[in-house]
């Protein structure tokens, strides 16, 4: 049997795991140390015998998550990351049975800021990462950071860490010009205005700050009409709506989900993602899958692969609202650009399928086994 432990199920994650189930010719089963841990995904699992929610104390979790690796004849473990305590847990316990296993990761390599946390992972990150047979980083930038704890290349395979981009290309194509004008409308926003759109939590970490400050330099200097639409929930939500009575033109949503959300992104014409860490950023591929440009700040994870500088989208500087607001302002004004880059989205994004995610995977999977 194959083992795969998550952390949570989540709106992205679950998608992925029906590709992988449907892929695996070995016996699968999935479990989640955690449920509705970043927020209230609430998604009931409750009919599907290959998925596992382990419940109780975290005592219980980790007796429950070793019986099910002992119990059960366990020739391969996957592994989402190793931040989680149960899933650290679980790591040491297949590699002192004997177990290969395989570990995925979104965390994008940085400098690492001078001090006993850098000082620690410099010390106990090589010994530590031996233990996998093979890491799955999300992209590029998280290969590299594989790569500066020691980590070879024959134990690196990238995975194209990514969203249903297929489901979302579908729903864009059919959405036509008029439907597209009443979902503006719906929103209440301005006929001919240009629609900068953000999605995500509204915390500080996001650049949301950086963005409303963008924002307003932007409307200061704009000829044409211009507008923002924040989506999204956070400790920031009731500053941020505080801000929509003196910035005009700026709307915010709250949470959007499902075929909303998806409206949202239809109604944009430029999608902007300001933070000022963001390990991937899985917003960025449901925002080229709606076909729009993106600007992005050069700390969000995966930009270096999704985002070609001139070609798609834009990288600023991050913490620099000058600068984001010079790179809103081309694509105010430049109309052909903007649908340029859209188009050069979709094309960037079409190979980033959860199909060939799992394909990928499973491939990986198979590689380590043999």
């Amino acid at each position: 049997m194959r083992l795969l432990i998550y952390i949570e199920p989540t709106l992205y994650l679950m998608p992925l795991c029906s590709e992988i189930l449907a892929r695996s010719s070995v016996k699968t089963c999935i479990v989640f140390v955690e449920e509705n841990l970043s927020q209230p995904w609430n998604i009931d699992l409750k009919n599907n015998p290959d998925i596992k929610v382990l419940t109780g104390s975290q005592g219980v979790k980790l007796k429950d998550l070793l019986t099910v690796i002992t119990r059960n004849d366990i020739e391969l473990a996957h592994f989402a990351g190793w931040s989680h305590p149960l899933i650290f847990a679980a790591w040491l316990f297949c590699w002192i049975r004997g177990i290969p296993f395989t570990v995925e990761s979104d965390t994008p390599f940085r400098t690492e800021v001078p001090g006993w946390n850098a000082f620690a992972k410099r010390l106990l990150y090589p010994i530590l990462f031996r233990l996998p047979s093979m890491f799955m980083p999300g992209g590029s930038r998280q290969a590299a950071y594989f790569r500066n704890y020691g980590v070879t290349d024959d134990k690196i395979r990238i995975a194209q860490m990514t969203v249903d981009v297929v489901a979302i290309m579908t729903y864009r194509q059919g959405i036509n010009d008029e439907r597209r004008h009443l979902i503006r409308q719906e929103f209440g926003l301005l006929p001919g205005a240009v629609v900068f759109l953000y999605v995500g939590r509204l915390i500080t970490h996001k650049g949301i700050r950086i963005l409303l400050e963008a924002f307003e330099i932007l409307q200061s200097c704009a000829v044409t009409k211009c507008a923002l639409v924040m989506v999204g929930d956070g400790e920031l939500i009731d500053d941020v709506k505080a801000l929509m009575s003196h910035i005009p033109s700026l709307f915010v949503t709250g949470r959007l989900e499902g075929t909303a959300l998806l409206d949202a992104y239809a109604a944009a014409d430029v999608f902007v993602l300001p933070s000022y860490w963001e390990p991937w950023g899985l917003v960025l591929n449901e925002a080229m899958a709606s076909g729009l440009p993106v600007i992005v700040t050069d700390a969000v994870g995966s930009s270096d692969d999704l985002v070609e500088k001139g070609e798609n989208g834009l990288i600023v500087p991050v913490g620099q609202s000058e600068a984001l607001a010079d790179a809103m302002y081309y694509l105010v004004q430049n109309n052909n650009a903007r649908k340029n880059m859209g188009s050069a989205s979709i094309k960037k994004i079409m190979p980033w399928t959860l199909a060939n995610e799992a394909d990928l995977m499973v491939k990986y999977w198979h590689e380590v086994m043999q």
